[in-house]
This record gives structure tokens, C-alpha cells and sequence, in this order.
């Protein structure tokens, strides 16, 4: 439990939110300075100090949180800060193997071993930490401290909907659990966030719906090999063009029709040309998509600080489709002990079962439906009618 990607992104999210809600109200740049330093004291530690796999991922995470909530104090009220921070963990979330080519992999197997600690490493380096304090820290000491104020509902729900996510992964969406019941976990937590956008004002609810979104994109994962590197840029090329075109031309309505459409490629057949189809989509069109769908949301009204976290840690806080997604029988080959070839594909995407992906596509498209509505109503239920007639 306390080594899940679940439990992790709980933990960053009502960190973030909680400091973030204490920043505002203080309205002080020397607070959030300190809590940058302190959020990458608490990363750094196990760099300086021998801390086991258990306890290093949640003081990664509660160091993580400290960070964001700190960086979400100063984009506070700017819609290019804002628009930066929600795509920056968003992207990092979703495209995570394609970071960690520039990575040095900590070797963490014998975490398995009951008995046997494992010390970890420092998830970051500390010349990198030191970086970040000293850009994060400058612009939060010079940040202008007269943002409106933020009300309390935003908090509330930030908070609440991890808690909520939790639990249900905890009782019935784990990697052990059934389709039927990890169905129903997702079903749950789906209509949780989905009130939770509905009880929120419109510019935070449809951030809110875009990170649903994401989260349900996620049933599919990119795995990049080390000769993938022009397809990372393309991606980031993409990303870019996204942001531009949401920037210039809101049209959140798109952006989400093709997060849809990007979810639903996990239903295509394995072989040839589909698999390309999977992997454009996935490594190309899904980075545009989240530029125009998150640019769009937060260009025309800035959304509240702890609304964009919250949206952008859903796919932290709602690890159904990335992490527990019911998985085919995995069928396991003899190997003769030497390298396999390189020859292969460079870019790959996993999906787990037609089920998972099914779910995750009709999420995506609950959301998409939400958003639309609460931007236009009117026009959804004249397509409403139409559709029954």
C-alpha cells in the first residue's frame, strides 16, 4: 500500500493543495520560498541520510508537494504560468518512460525481498534540487502578493477527491482485483470527479474534466527505447503547436474529442499498420491534444491555483487506467541468456484488456460530454434531440 503509485499521488496532491491553500491566505513570498526549500530538503534526504523504499517514496511525494504547491503560489492569477505548471506534470505524468531516458535507473528489485531494506537514492540529484530552489524561490520572493482571493470549495475538492480515489483503489481497483470490481471502482471514481467538476465554477470544472481526460488516456503506456529520441521531439513539437493553437483559438471541445479518439486506439488489432496508428496517436497526437485542451481551459478565464492542481494530478490520483487496469495472463518465453535484438520498434504502447480500454474510452467521452455541456448547454441538447430523433 504504502509503495503504490496511488498511495504516492495521494500524498503529493493533499500536500500541494493543503500548502498551497496556506500560501494563499498568508499571501507571502518569503512562505513560499521556504517551502520550496523545504519540499527539495525532503527529496534530497535520502541523498544524505539511509531511508528505505517505504518511507523515501512518501517523503518523495510529500517533497513533491511542497514544490508544487509553492510553484502553484506564484503562477497564481497568470494564465501562461498557470497553463505551464498544469502541462508541465501532466506531460512529465504521461510521457514518464520517455524521461527516463535521460535517467540513470536506481536498482529498487529487492524491495520485493520481505526483510531485506533497500536504501534508495535520491530520486533527484541535489545540484539539480539546488536549481530548482533557486529559480522556484526567486520568482516566489518576487512574486506580487494581491491574487483575489481563493474560495473554499476548489480546496475541498482537491483534497477530497484524492482521499476518495484512495480509498476505492484500496477496497476495489488494485493490480489484484477482479474486472468486475476493479469496473465498479472506476465507475465510482468517475462519477466522483465528475460531481466534483459540477460543484466547482465553470473555468475550474472544465480543468477538472481535461485531467479526467488525461487520467483515462493513460490506459495506454508509451515505452520509449534509447533510439526514440526523435519522437520525444516530435511530441514536444506537437505540444507546443497545441498550446499555440489553445492559446490563440480556444477550442477545448477538439482537444478533447481527440483525447477520445487517442484512448480508443488501444482497440485496434496488433499487427502492422494499426500499431503505427497507436503509436502516432500516442506519441504525436496526444501531446497536441493536451496543449489545446489544457491552453484552451485556462487562456480565456484562469482557473483558481488548487483547481489546475488538482486537474493536473489526476493522473497521480486516479492510477485505475495507468496502474491497475486488468492485464492479459502474461506469457512468458525461454531465453537462451543472450541480448535480444535491437531491431525492433523503437516506440512502443501497452494496453491491458479490451475491457480496460473500453472504460477508459467512455470516461474520456463522459468528460468530453461535461465539458460541453457546461460550455454550452443549449447546443448539447439540441444535439440531444436530434440524436433521439
Amino acid at each position: 500500500m504504502l509503495v503504490t503509485p496511488q498511495w504516492a499521488g495521494t500524498v503529493a496532491a493533499v500536500v500541494a493543495i493543503a500548502a498551497l491553500t496556506v500560501l494563499l491566505r498568508l499571501r507571502s513570498g518569503i512562505g513560499a520560498a521556504a517551502t520550496t526549500l523545504m519540499g527539495a530538503a525532503v527529496i534530497g534526504l535520502p541523498a544524505v541520510v539511509a531511508v528505505s523504499t517505504e518511507p523515501a517514496l512518501t517523503l518523495n511525494a510529500v517533497g513533491a508537494g511542497l514544490m508544487l504547491g509553492a510553484a502553484a503560489y506564484s503562477a497564481a492569477g497568470r494564465r501562461a504560468p498557470l497553463i505551464a505548471l498544469a502541462l508541465g506534470v501532466l506531460a512529465a505524468t504521461v510521457f514518464f518512460t520517455g524521461a527516463r531516458l535521460w535517467r540513470v535507473p536506481a536498482q529498487r528489485w529487492s524491495v520485493t525481498l520481505p526483510g531485506d531494506l533497500f536504501y534508495v537514492p535520491a530520486t533527484v540529484p541535489l545540484p539539480i534540487l539546488a536549481v530548482a530552489v533557486i529559480v522556484l524561490g526567486g520568482v516566489a520572493l518576487v512574486t506580487r502578493a494581491d491574487e483575489p482571493a481563493v474560495g473554499g470549495r476548489p480546496a475541498i475538492v482537491g483534497v477530497g477527491l484524492p482521499v476518495v480515489f484512495l480509498l476505492l483503489y484500496t477496497v476495489l481497483g488494485t493490480t489484484e482485483s477482479g474486472p468486475v470490481s476493479w469496473t465498479v471502482a472506476v465507475g465510482l471514481a468517475v462519477a466522483a470527479a465528475l460531481a466534483g467538476a459540477w460543484l466547482l465554477p465553470a473555468p475550474e470544472g472544465h480543468v477538472l474534466l481535461v485531467g479526467l481526460a488525461v487520467a483515462a488516456v493513460t490506459v495506454g503506456q508509451v515505452h520509449y527505447l534509447s533510439g526514440a529520441w526523435w519522437w520525444v521531439l516530435g511530441g514536444l513539437i506537437a505540444l507546443v503547436a497545441g498550446v499555440m493553437v489553445g492559446w490563440r483559438y480556444p477550442m477545448a471541445a477538439v482537444g478533447m474529442v481527440l483525447l477520445v479518439l487517442v484512448t480508443a486506439t488501444g482497440l485496434l488489432p496488433d499487427s502492422g499498420i494499426f500499431d503505427a496508428v497507436t503509436i502516432t496517436a500516442y506519441t504525436l497526437v496526444l501531446p497536441g491534444a493536451l496543449g489545446l485542451s489544457v491552453a484552451s481551459v485556462i487562456s480565456t478565464t484562469p482557473a483558481d491555483p488548487p483547481a489546475v492542481v488538482s486537474a493536473a494530478m489526476l493522473p497521480l490520483t486516479m492510477t485505475f487506467f495507468a496502474v491497475s487496469a486488468p492485464l492479459a495472463v502474461a506469457d512468458y518465453g525461454w531465453s537462451n541468456g543472450y541480448p535480444t535484438s535491437e531491431s525492433g520498434p523503437v516506440v512502443t504502447v501497452d494496453s491491458p484488456l479490451p475491457l480496460g480500454i473500453v472504460v477508459a474510452t467512455v470516461t474520456a467521452i463522459l468528460a468530453t460530454l461535461a465539458l460541453a455541456r457546461r460550455s454550452d448547454p443549449d447546443r448539447v441538447r439540441v444535439l440531444t434531440r436530434r440524436g433521439r430523433r
